[in-house]
């Protein structure tokens, strides 16, 4: 008797398994397939993704030249502004050629945020003319991404023999290239420009709080 129970018991497992495996296949036929577009489709993804990056970084252009108060700055960023206009043409030529429709869409571009903790002291702290380094620092990480981006998009024009992409995505890519130099090239510049006004915020601060000291000693 015991043996049978054992034997009994043996065989319910089995098919528990066998169940459940049954189970665990039928769920994975019944996943969807991915589905299939064409090589048109696919390309106007990739670029409407692009032009969604330019057309976001049009708004921010604009916002930078507002706010830098440094004139070297504030031409060349009105110079990549064209350029990225007549990137954001571009684009659009490309898709519609591609019988795709142009996005509207604005990307949310790749620039961290530090944590509330960092950022409350960094906004009670910051200099006017760190604003102008802070906004240096992100210019370089958009232009470095839109590198990659364009980067990678031309390979892949060139992977899918789509010629008439090729010379365009290429004009981008340097143009960004050039952009992301001088930024690179013009820091010890900026650093120099903005140093004074960095190093008077300190020096200002450390004066007042010891001419307060006095006044309570006085008093």
């Amino acid at each position: 008797m015991i043996r049978y129970q054992k034997r009994r018991s043996k065989s319910s497992s089995n098919k528990k398994k066998k169940s459940s495996s049954r189970k665990i296949g039928s769920s994975s036929r019944s996943l969807p397939s991915q589905r299939k577009i064409s090589l048109n489709d696919k390309l106007t993804l990739y670029l409407n993704d692009a032009l969604s990056v330019e057309n976001a970084a049009i708004e921010r252009l604009q916002s930078r030249i507002k706010q830098t108060r440094l004139q070297d700055s504030k031409r060349r960023l009105q110079h990549h502004l064209e350029e990225t206009r007549e990137q954001q043409n571009r684009l659009k030529q490309l898709i519609s050629m591609l019988d795709g429709t142009p996005t509207k869409d604005k990307a949310q571009l790749p620039i961290p945020s530090p944590p509330k903790s960092i950022m409350n002291i960094l906004k009670k702290h910051m200099a006017a003319a760190e604003v102008d380094l802070k906004g240096a620092k992100e210019d370089a990480m958009v232009e470095n991404a839109e590198i990659v981006l364009y980067d990678m998009l031309l390979q892949l024009a060139q992977k899918a023999a789509v010629d008439d992409a090729i010379p365009v995505l290429r004009q981008t890519l340097e143009e960004e290239r050039d952009m992301a130099d001088w930024i690179r090239a013009n820091t010890p510049v900026m650093l120099t420009q903005l140093w004074p006004d960095i190093k008077a915020s300190i020096i200002g601060g450390e004066i007042a709080e010891k001419e307060k000291e006095e006044e309570k000693e006085e008093v």
